[in-house]
């Protein structure tokens, strides 16, 4: 089974059981924490990763670490844990996070600029890609860039559109070698 597959089949199944608990709000902003702190920690990713290490030491060690989150999570990041793969939580989470978007009908923007963004430009964007997208709720985070040099960047469930100065350079520079 291809990573991406065993991922989004969790990521399905995990939202399925936070959809019907009434829990995905919960669910979606632990799941982003234990990824946070997955990632974090090269040492429990290594050590989640070893063949040589017994499944229930595993599991105790799962345990301790996340006391307090959702028992679903849990379960995720021991399934993800037996099979070897606790770094696919990104993919997992990316699977959990569109899902939820779409059932929301909401999307969280990631936007790239050269330089930060006003409160005004940020709020005329997010109409123009409510509209655009035809959603209810559109959350931007404006990151900065300086190498972009200037436009936009834009990503979100996955799609990103590069109108920024910077990518047309490139896509300039690729014609002229081209010739």
């Amino acid at each position: 089974m291809s990573k991406s597959v065993l991922a989004n089949k969790i990521g399905y199944s995990l939202f399925e059981v936070a959809k019907e608990n009434n829990s995905l709000k919960e669910v979606s902003y632990e799941l982003n924490e234990v990824a946070k702190v997955i990632n974090e920690n090269s040492d429990f990713v290594t050590l989640m990763n070893n063949p040589n290490i017994e499944r229930i030491k595993k599991i105790n060690l799962i345990d301790a670490s996340f006391v307090g989150v959702n028992k679903h999570i849990i379960n995720v990041v021991k399934i993800l844990a037996d099979n070897l793969q606790i770094s696919l939580i990104n993919f997992v989470l990316e699977q959990f996070d569109e899902l939820y978007s779409r059932y929301s009908n909401s999307v969280v923007v990631k936007v790239e600029s050269a330089s930060p963004l006003t409160e005004i430009q940020l709020e005329n964007l997010k109409e123009k890609l409510k509209n655009e997208l035809e959603l209810d709720k559109v959350e931007i985070n404006n990151l900065v860039d300086e190498s972009l040099i200037g436009g936009l960047k834009i990503t979100y469930n996955n799609k990103v559109v590069d109108a920024s100065i910077k990518a047309r350079l490139n896509a300039l520079k690729s014609k002229i070698s081209a010739v």
